[in-house]
């Protein structure tokens, strides 16, 4: 591996081609395996979402089972296998995020000795639900060792022109939550190894995209995404937090994200996410940014006079291995609590603008209503959340 170091930065890039094929090949075969445990669980619905790369028996060889290993009350060995399972408790949040992994297949593909990267969510040093809750950062990274995993990674860069990211971990509880977890929540700046994507993985970026190698070189990614309205993009959930992974150099480029234009960023979160494809998406909505976001001063367009930052407490878990079906359900939830100026209310699930060109990009799950599968039965409006996905 080659080390260049960046005279301006102090950046540590790593420029191995070798490196570079090895993400692509880890990351064909982490595809597959995904891919290859959906089509084991719920291959009647993995046919109308396009997916590539899947055996078209419902099989595929070598892909892992679904059944957990580990402490059975951390994971639910009788994982029921749903694209998106939603769990509810109305005072233990662990409770609800393991009702929603008994819905799903739970960490079933996860196993000993694996590494992983937990992707939270510290945009800014503001707590729970504005970033990923300590709690739910525990609760899973504890079901990650129960299960052998002693390489736990986190880390996250805050908003690009915010350079105080270490602060705002603390703030926000995540380093703290790390350190309980026996690691430690690295910053994803200048004391980073980065690895540049290929160029024609990123069309709609200008210039050179990089990940962190922490990222890259994980066996697996879980996000811990929170649910949120977001005063440009509507919402920032499981695809838009993916921007927070490319090198701050690189979002703040010209042409790049400095301006946020939403008819560029929502195909530059598309491309990032299609860059890499996470064994998990673990969705905390017990409480909700429901009107503002992504900081708390951070008001809609559209707010009235007098208006405040909001949040509300659906107490649910969203868990998918699906980026586009955990979206649109996140979606669903926040019109069950956002107020009617926010621009999330105004369309459908499937044709939020950013959903449509995370469709429009491929790859990165299901691509209409008729593929969506929810399973809750904890959930008291459950039957709400459906129709608004599917209606």
């Amino acid at each position: 591996m080659h080390i260049k170091t960046s005279r301006k930065s102090g950046d540590r890039l790593v420029s191995s081609h070798d490196l570079v094929d090895e993400y692509v090949a880890k990351e064909l075969s982490r595809r597959q395996m995904v891919q290859g445990v959906m089509l084991a669980t719920v291959g009647t619905w993995l046919g109308a979402a396009g997916l590539a790369g899947c055996s078209s028996s419902g099989t595929e060889t070598g892909a892992p089972t679904p059944t957990p290993a580990g402490d059975g009350g951390n994971v639910n060995p009788a994982a029921k296998g749903h694209l998106v399972g939603m769990g509810y408790n109305d005072g233990d949040r662990v409770a609800a995020l393991k009702a929603a992994l008994a819905e799903t297949i739970g960490l079933g593909m996860i196993k000993a000795g694996q590494s992983v990267y937990l992707r939270v969510n510290s945009n800014s040093g503001d707590p729970y639900p504005y970033s990923t809750a300590p709690e739910t950062l525990v609760a899973v990274g504890g079901m990650l060792r129960d299960l052998g995993v002693t390489d736990i990674r986190i880390g996250d860069r805050s908003f690009w022109g915010d350079s105080g990211t270490a602060a705002n971990l603390k703030r926000n509880g995540i380093a703290g939550a790390a350190t309980q977890l026996g690691t430690t929540a690295q910053v994803f700046d200048e004391s980073a190894d980065w690895m540049t994507l290929p160029a024609e993985m990123v069309p709609n970026w200008t210039g050179t995209v990089r990940l962190p190698t922490a990222v890259t070189t994980a066996d697996h990614m879980i996000i811990l995404s929170c649910v949120k309205t977001h005063f440009i993009a509507e919402f920032t959930m499981s695809l838009k937090i993916s921007l927070g992974l490319v090198h701050p150099g690189d979002r703040s480029r010209a042409g790049n994200l400095k301006v946020h234009d939403t008819k560029v960023l929502h195909k530059q979160s598309a491309q990032i996410n299609k860059a890499f494809t996470p064994s998990l998406v673990i969705q905390d909505g017990y409480a909700a940014v429901s009107s503002g976001g992504p900081t708390v001063s951070d008001r809609p367009p559209a707010a009235p006079a007098g208006w405040k930052a909001e949040t509300a407490n659906p107490k649910v878990f969203i868990v998918s291995t699906d980026r586009i079906a955990a979206d649109v359900t996140g979606i669903a939830v926040l019109q069950t609590v956002s107020p009617a100026f926010e621009q999330i209310m105004k369309t459908k699930p499937f044709e939020n603008p950013q959903i449509k060109d995370a469709i429009a990009a491929g790859g990165l799950g299901i691509s209409d209503p008729s593929a969506y599968d929810l399973s809750g039965p904890t959930v008291p409006n459950l039957e709400e959340i459906r129709a608004k996905v599917t209606g």
